[in-house]
């Protein structure tokens, strides 16, 4: 009864424990087997003939926060049919290894949340053997694309380049899989090794690559621009102006317009009493200041305010307040909506952006981070895939 407590509780059935040793920093546990039949590897016969024992340390899961060491007692048969000598098969140990199985189980786990050097210390393992393990047990095949495809990059800075890609499924919140680079050629030689008939909307930003490889490779497909990355034309240029009219300031307005970029941003009806009096001092200062202000509250008010009905009047009327305001610095913010008008449309008609891809995007980069950076594509790609799929 007392055996069967011991094995039970370090996990370990039909072993013999024969002896614990407790040091300062680790635990040793001696085990063996009872003698039974084997069956010989090389003709099959069976037998009960023992040629001889070794011992053999075999890393384990730690136990009471301690590494931990099974001391087994190994067996080597010989067979009294063919004189072939062979070891004992044991459930918890893979053959040519000296780490028991539920290590590596153990490893696989933990290898999701954490880096590979915070799993090699967990367990007691060498860094390149963790390494070497999540290689060999973690690989990924993408066979498949969903209706919605959204597709955007993230910085990387593997060996394959400096930018990836990573597609996934805003609608299900999937992420399908991670490429190598944002080159075109790469990208139609990936999609083409895949089934794109599924495909009928492209969620993307705004470069020219993805528009052009969701027209060439898809069965024309919807293609909408996520709303941030059109959006945020606006502030840049609302900027430009600002800065062009900071550097004709005396040097006390010119210092403290810095902190007047908050303001013009902010939304005008959360704006204090104080904080209107500041703003319109500065822009009765400069006209240009002022029309680019009034341009974008007309971006505003096509941001909020348009619907699949009236987006278009309402983006021909930001067109006309750019060129109302004669302001340069809105010029190339009108050139880039001309070109990518009827998918900048299309985001006010179907419910879909690339936020969830965002959010996948910063989580690659908290893995990044946790791991000092992985420079292999292929392992940065697995160990992605592993941690969020």
């Amino acid at each position: 009864m007392q055996d069967y407590c011991i094995t039970k509780l370090i996990g370990l059935e039909n072993v013999i424990v024969s002896n614990i040793v407790e040091t300062d920093t680790h635990l040793e546990i001696f085990i063996e087997t009872k003698p039974c039949h084997q069956s010989c590897p090389q003709c099959g016969e069976r037998t009960r003939s023992i040629h001889d024992y070794r011992l053999q340390k075999i890393r384990d899961v730690k136990f009471r926060e301690m590494y931990t060491y099974l001391i087994l007692k190994k067996r080597r048969y010989k067979c009294t049919s063919c004189g072939k000598r062979f070891y004992e098969r044991y459930p918890f140990l893979e053959r040519y290894q000296r780490h028991t199985i539920r290590v590596l189980q153990a490893l696989l786990i933990k290898v999701r949340t954490a880096n590979f050097k915070e799993v090699a210390k967990e367990l007691g393992l060498g860094h390149s053997t963790v390494i070497r393990w999540f290689d060999r047990y973690y690989t990924y095949e993408n066979h498949s694309l969903p209706q919605i495809l959204a597709i955007d990059e993230f910085k990387g800075t593997t060996e394959k380049g400096k930018y990836q890609c990573v597609i996934g499924d805003p609608r299900g919140f999937k992420v399908f899989d991670v490429i190598q680079d944002r080159k075109l050629s790469t990208l139609k030689d990936y999609f083409r090794s895949l089934p794109t008939h599924r495909v009928q909307m492209v969620v993307m930003d705004m470069w020219q690559p993805y528009k052009i490889l969701a027209q060439q490779l898809f069965q024309n497909p919807i293609i909408i621009v996520d709303k941030f990355h059109y959006a945020r034309h606006n502030f840049w240029a609302l900027e430009r102006v600002r800065k062009r009219v900071q550097k004709s300031f005396q040097d006390k307005d010119r210092k403290s317009m810095k902190k007047l970029r908050f303001l013009l941003h902010k939304p005008k009806e959360k704006l204090t009493t104080r904080e209107q009096e500041l703003l319109q001092y500065y822009l009765e200062l400069s006209p240009d200041l002022k029309k680019a202000y009034q341009v974008k509250e007309v971006f505003k008010k096509w941001m909020t305010q348009s619907n699949e009905r009236n987006v278009r009047l309402n983006l021909e009327q930001l067109y006309q307040a750019i060129d109302e305001s004669g302001l340069d610095e809105y010029q190339y913010m009108k050139r880039t909506f001309k070109s990518w008008e009827k998918e900048i449309i299309n985001s006010f008609i179907y419910p879909y952006t690339n936020g969830y891809l965002e959010g996948i995007n910063n989580k690659i980069k908290v893995i990044k981070r946790m791991s000092y950076g992985i420079r292999n594509f292929q392992r940065l790609r697995n160990k992605v895939l592993c941690s969020l799929i």
